[in-house]
């Protein structure tokens, strides 16, 4: 909301983008109510079945399929062990005697073999018969592995209490609805931004809404895709190589992977932030240049406290945030305007003094 009752002055080109600080914000207050809003829709349409369990099923999906193959690979490493003769996997599968009932008139079927008249008169408790068999337990459990997953505990996330899976799913709902809603929320935000600038910095807006918008999918989908899994790998390899067993907790990974790909989303925003200050004059590819190990450092705080506490998630994080960096630093300093261009090009919003 601007002035209006304020006389206009037409010698004064800036008297249009001119607000007082209860303006600024009462035009914050009302942007952000439109974005809140526009991202509760966009939650209640996740939080619908046909949409928010596709969406919960792949978020669990990397951590889902890396402990399927976390199993897989220690079971060959075990039947590597048997074949190559291993001491310990040799004496741990020595065979064992064991009496298993079979029945005999299932068993003649299999056989082909014709059962004789007087076995359709037999009591059904007599046609069963105890055989004893030698077992190799090693390869007797590697041979029923798969249905052991199914009827036993599954390669899957755990829960604590009863309560966990659907605050999990509120969260995945919301996490959903902010990039369902992205579009909306950063016209909002970009629209704030541009209520404080002059009538010339107005066009870097619409210049910077749709890469902004692009950016920040772009850096959901690498985390999703690219970062996830492979953080994921190297942790369980990190508990193999220690010999420890992996319990991964719904709400612990929901966490993980929900803050994770925001945080990419927003950081990948760096370099168009870095040129948007650039082209309004606070800032330039020097002073970039010299702010570059505190920028360094702060990224590396921020990462700390945004990211689980795990150095390899921060790491995954800080690293890009930083080649993000150098490349904004890159792009403030191959777009920089000269000064008598810009003054040659806006002879217009030139004041006497």
């Amino acid at each position: 909301m601007r002035r209006t009752n304020a006389p206009a002055d037409s010698e004064d080109h800036f008297a249009e983008t001119r607000m007082s600080f209860g303006e600024h914000i009462e035009e914050l207050r009302s942007h952000m109510i439109r974005a809140i809003v526009g991202f509760v829709a966009g939650m209640l349409i996740c939080f619908l079945p046909p949409i928010g369990e596709p969406i919960l099923k792949f978020i669990q999906a990397p951590v889902v399929n890396q402990l399927k193959l976390f199993y897989q690979k220690r079971v060959a490493k075990v039947a590597e062990e048997l074949d190559h003769g291993e001491a310990n996997a040799v004496a741990m599968n020595e065979a064992r005697e064991l009496p298993i009932q079979l029945r005999l008139s299932e068993l003649r079927h299999a056989l082909g073999v014709k059962a004789p008249e007087e076995a359709a008169q037999a009591d059904p408790e007599q046609d069963w018969v105890t055989v004893s068999c030698r077992v190799e337990p090693l390869r007797w459990m590697i041979a029923l592995q798969d249905a052991e997953r199914v009827v036993g505990r599954r390669a899957t996330l755990s829960t604590m209490n009863i309560m966990e899976g659907f605050m999990v799913y509120f969260k995945v709902c919301a996490m959903a609805g902010i990039v369902l809603t992205s579009p909306w929320i950063f016209l909002q935000m970009w629209a704030f931004i541009a209520a404080g600038l002059y009538r010339h910095e107005k066009k870097y807006v619409h210049y910077y809404l749709p890469f902004s918008l692009g950016l920040f999918l772009i850096g959901v989908a690498v985390c999703e895709f690219a970062v996830i899994p492979k953080a994921v790998q190297g942790l369980l390899a990190f508990n193999e190589w220690l010999g420890l067993e992996p319990d991964l907790r719904l709400n612990e990974w929901l966490s993980f992977a929900i803050m994770l790909p925001l945080v990419f989303g927003v950081s990948f925003q760096t370099p168009l932030v870095m040129l948007f200050l650039g082209k309004i004059g606070i800032l330039d590819a020097n002073s970039f240049r010299k702010k570059r190990r505190i920028a360094w450092f702060t990224m590396a705080i921020l990462c700390a406290i945004i990211t689980p506490v795990d150095a390899l998630s921060m790491v995954m994080l800080w690293v890009p945030m930083c080649l993000l960096y150098e490349l904004g630093i890159l792009l403030v300093q191959y777009t920089a305007r000269k000064p008598e261009d810009e003054f040659e090009s806006k002879p217009d919003e030139l004041v006497e003094v």
